[in-house]
């Protein structure tokens, strides 16, 4: 069975023989595979009538404040946005009902961001229509085989993230 990146790691091998090929094909792969990933899932999400800064804006109301509610500034530094491009977020969502803009009880010039029954439902309808193309995506794979291929790449992540200068639960809170 041979795949799209067979043929680029040949022809790559044939004129570089000092290139590992073994190493050549698990790299292009990861990269093949998350662009796949990648398209799939900014379909899933426009098929809910989100991008890809919306629906990180919507998880972290759920996930990150047991009110599904932060500051612009709390959200503006999680999803790494300029104040300018955070209003701007926060008006579209606004407008189509999926975030509301409320007074911070702590502060009289504050206002809080709060997750909208709309926006929590989006968001539920978008994460689970995800998860599912997720595992169609690792479709051909058994159980015992998504173990091991989670345990390997937990190895090479780990290793990367031993040595890298970003804190490993910053990277992951990427999605």
């Amino acid at each position: 069975m041979e795949d799209s990146v067979d043929f680029c790691v040949a022809d790559i091998s044939s004129r570089f023989p000092q290139i590992d090929p073994q190493v050549e094909g698990i790299v292009d792969r990861l990269g093949t595979i998350q662009k796949h990933a990648t398209r799939a899932f900014e379909a899933t999400l426009a098929e809910h009538g989100l991008n890809h800064g919306e629906y990180r804006l919507l998880l972290r109301l759920e996930t990150r404040s047991e009110k599904k509610c932060l500051s612009a500034g709390e959200l503006s530094k999680m999803l790494m946005l300029s104040s300018g491009a955070m209003t701007n977020r926060l008006d579209r969502m606004e407008s189509a009902a999926l975030v509301r803009r409320v007074p911070d009880p702590n502060d009289r010039r504050g206002v809080l961001v709060e997750l909208t029954a709309k926006g929590a439902q989006t968001l539920h309808d978008a994460v689970i229509a995800s998860a599912a193309e997720d595992k169609m995506l690792v479709g051909p794979l058994s159980e015992r085989e998504r173990t091991q291929l989670n345990q390997l790449l937990r190895k090479v992540l780990s290793a990367l993230e031993a040595h890298s200068d970003v804190e490993p639960a910053k990277v992951a809170a990427v999605p």
